[in-house]
This record gives C-alpha cells, sequence and structure tokens, in this order.
C-alpha cells in the first residue's frame, strides 16, 4: 500500500500544470514533424474571411456642341424659278462623355491574427483592472495614514503646548 502512494506521490511531484510556453513548445514541435496537421487545424480554426466591396464611381466627361448647317433643296414643292428654293437649317449636336469606373475591392482578414489580438486586448483589459483595484486600495491606505499622522501630530503639539 506504501509502495503504491510513493509512485502515485511520484507522478503527482513530476506532472505539472500546462503553462503557455509549454503548449507553444509543442505547437512548433508539431509543426516541425507533422506541417500539414497544424496547417489544417489553423486554417479549419482560423479560416481568411474574405469581404467584396464594390464602388461605383461617375465621372462627368466634357460637353462638346458641334454646329452644322444642312441645305435642303426645295424645288420639288415650290416652282418659283425667281428665287432660290434652298433651305439652310442650322442645328447643333451635343456630345457628351460620362465615364462610370467599377471599382471591385477584396479584402483578406486574417482571423487567426485578430483572434491573438482580441485575446491580448482582453488580457491587457484584466491587468489595468487589477491594477486600478489595486491603486484604489492603496489610496485607501493612504487616506488612513494621513488621518493616523494628523491625529499624532494634533497630541505632539498638544503635549509641547502644556509643557511650556
Amino acid at each position: 500500500m506504501f509502495k503504491n502512494f510513493t509512485y502515485l506521490a511520484i507522478i503527482l511531484l513530476l506532472s505539472s500544470c500546462y503553462t503557455a510556453k509549454q503548449a507553444q513548445r509543442d505547437v512548433v514541435k508539431a509543426d516541425v514533424n507533422h506541417p500539414m496537421v497544424t496547417s489544417g487545424f489553423c486554417a479549419e480554426k482560423f479560416p481568411v474571411k474574405e469581404k467584396i466591396i464594390e464602388k461605383t464611381k461617375f465621372i462627368k466627361g466634357e460637353t462638346i456642341v458641334k454646329k452644322d448647317t444642312i441645305t435642303v433643296d426645295c424645288d420639288s414643292v415650290v416652282s418659283d424659278t425667281t428665287q432660290s428654293n434652298k433651305v439652310l437649317i442650322q442645328y447643333k449636336t451635343v456630345y457628351q462623355t460620362d465615364t462610370i469606373v467599377k471599382e471591385k475591392i477584396i479584402e483578406k482578414e486574417n482571423t487567426a491574427k485578430i483572434k491573438n489580438l482580441a485575446l491580448q486586448l482582453q488580457a491587457k483589459e484584466k491587468i489595468i483592472q487589477e491594477k486600478e483595484a489595486f491603486i484604489k486600495k492603496q489610496k485607501g491606505k493612504i487616506n488612513v495614514l494621513q488621518y493616523f499622522l494628523a491625529a499624532v501630530s494634533i497630541v505632539l503639539l498638544v503635549i509641547l503646548f502644556f509643557k511650556k
């Protein structure tokens, strides 16, 4: 019985907590020995997110006005030989060249990095909260110490005042 207890104690002493450093060492070891497994796990756990953004721009172009004249012969309508039966018709044609530009942007997000940064942010926020709580606790202690020193000072002043 004592022998089993000794073995159990040795096993418990040799086993320890699984720290972040040990986990990192194991991941590096797995990546060196079996890169397909680690890359497959990372690809499944943290897929790349693609977001497609389409933008359309309208660029107003130049307006070109072209003036022209057409000569129409009206001999068949009017049979007057004294005057010229040609009529001049002036017209203008307006051309406008506008450009429409369609832009397609594909944004790729590294979800593993986003997750890592979010976890780092949470850890930093937790540290900040702990430090704020510590500062608040210390301020309370400082106030008590100030009141104590003020009371001791008053007592010493009273003692010195009545001694004379």
